[in-house]
């Protein structure tokens, strides 16, 4: 009769229990039948006795076709079934779902579609077993985020969700709670975790840029391109698609030599035309944690769509890191993203024809990956210019092309 070893999902003891037959296990304290298996002892003659029940004879391995007590293969059979417990156990734990603690407390601007995101977070960890989910909801206090973020607290959890989060939250030592997400954990930010935090520039250094306003409103559809096609991250979607949804732009700590940009806004193809790269879907490691952040999730149909619940899936799966993609910062594809960006509101603002200079810049940049990013520095002088001043240091990059 087998002996495992469970989890229980709902009031999270683990246990042991002999299991007879098709008997369906219970946990044995809340009566729960909602049970992760997480080991296997199998009774029997290898690993309690021979299998008439005796005691293992000394020396022996307790088969009742050795018949030699001194045969020595006793103790080689109890250590090669230690060893491939040890490695089930290992493989066991590690496929388990991960915990995480899901924030949506606001304390600014409250979104709506939290009230879509919350029970949709919870149903894709339950149903692609990857994760369970405990929620810190408003209202939430100091004392609330005071327990909620005690390093005691935080060593139940595998990785954080912000999930539209916005203002200045409560967290009670910061620099510790990101030393946490450093020493190994995972955090995902969906939409407004962006917009959460200003004060904290090393808030902003981790999830990678803040919320500097969001020309792109939920109303309308706007234009991406996704930068690595075959990226597990963001495959499920088309290299190039529309999507409804509100898109931010980022202020100037946003930093791109620690990003790898999946998703960006297609300026080219979009309304209004602004002169700098808008980034919406990154990775990046930080210390020996991992961060995941899109900004799609505005509206309460992004949360419904199929595609978007993959993407978070796949995102919070890399971030847990029980799979495996490129996360190296790609500063010289963005760089030409945001080359490509000016060239459209440059011929937008001239009467240039945007479709030849576009053509010349991919040409350019297919040639010299620096190219653009030789041309930084006079992009994002744009960020702060009039319309006036704007129309002459469009002429002086689009000099540069000749």
């Amino acid at each position: 009769m087998p002996l495992y070893e469970y989890a229980c999902e709902t009031c999270r003891k683990e246990f042991e229990l002999l299991v007879r037959g098709d008997e369906k296990p219970v946990c044995p304290d809340c009566k729960s039948k909602k049970l992760t298996r997480l080991l296997s002892v199998v009774s029997g003659h290898v690993a309690g006795g021979s299998s008439e029940g005796g005691e293992m004879p000394e020396g022996g391995c307790g088969m009742p076709q050795c018949g030699m007590g001194g045969c020595g293969m006793g103790g080689m059979m109890a250590w090669f079934l230690a060893a491939v417990l040890s490695l089930a156990g290992t493989a066991m734990a590690a496929d388990a779902p991960a915990r995480l603690l899901v924030v949506t407390v606001t304390n600014g601007f409250r979104h709506s579609s939290i009230e879509t995101a919350e029970p949709i977070i919870e149903q894709i960890g339950r149903e692609s077993g990857l994760f369970h989910v405990d929620y810190l909801r408003q209202p939430a206090g100091e004392d609330v985020f005071a327990k909620a973020f005690a390093p005691e607290s935080l060593a139940e959890f595998d990785g954080v969700i912000f999930a539209s989060t916005t203002g200045e939250l409560p967290i009670p030592d910061l620099d510790g709670f990101l030393a946490w997400v450093k020493s190994g954990k995972a955090f995902i930010g969906m939409h407004a975790a962006s917009d959460t935090l200003k004060s904290s520039d090393a808030y902003v250094e981790m999830i990678g840029g803040h919320f500097a306003g969001h020309p792109w409103n939920a109303g309308g559809e706007h234009a991406f391109v996704v930068h690595e096609p075959s990226h597990r991250l963001s495959s499920m979607v088309p290299e190039r698609f529309r999507w409804k949804d509100e898109i931010y732009q980022y202020d100037l700590r946003y930093n791109p030599e620690n990003l790898r940009v999946l998703v960006s806004l297609d300026m080219t193809a979009s309304t209004p035309k602004e002169p700098w790269h808008v980034p919406v879907s990154w990775v990046r490691t930080y210390g020996e944690g991992r961060v995941f952040y899109t900004n799609f999730g505005h509206n309460s149909e992004t949360w419904q769509e199929a595609a978007y619940q993959q993407h978070l899936i796949e995102g919070i799966r890399w971030a847990l890191g029980r799979s495996e993609a490129p996360s190296e910062p790609n500063p010289e594809v963005q760089a030409a993203e945001y080359l490509r960006s000016v060239i459209a509101a440059a011929a937008e603002a001239t009467g240039g024809n945007a479709d030849d200079l576009l053509a010349k810049v991919d040409a350019i940049t297919a040639k010299d990956r620096s190219f653009a990013v030789s041309l930084r520095p006079k992009m994002l002088e744009l960020r702060g210019m009039d319309a006036a001043a704007r129309e002459e240091a469009y002429k002086a990059i689009l000099a540069e092309l000749e």
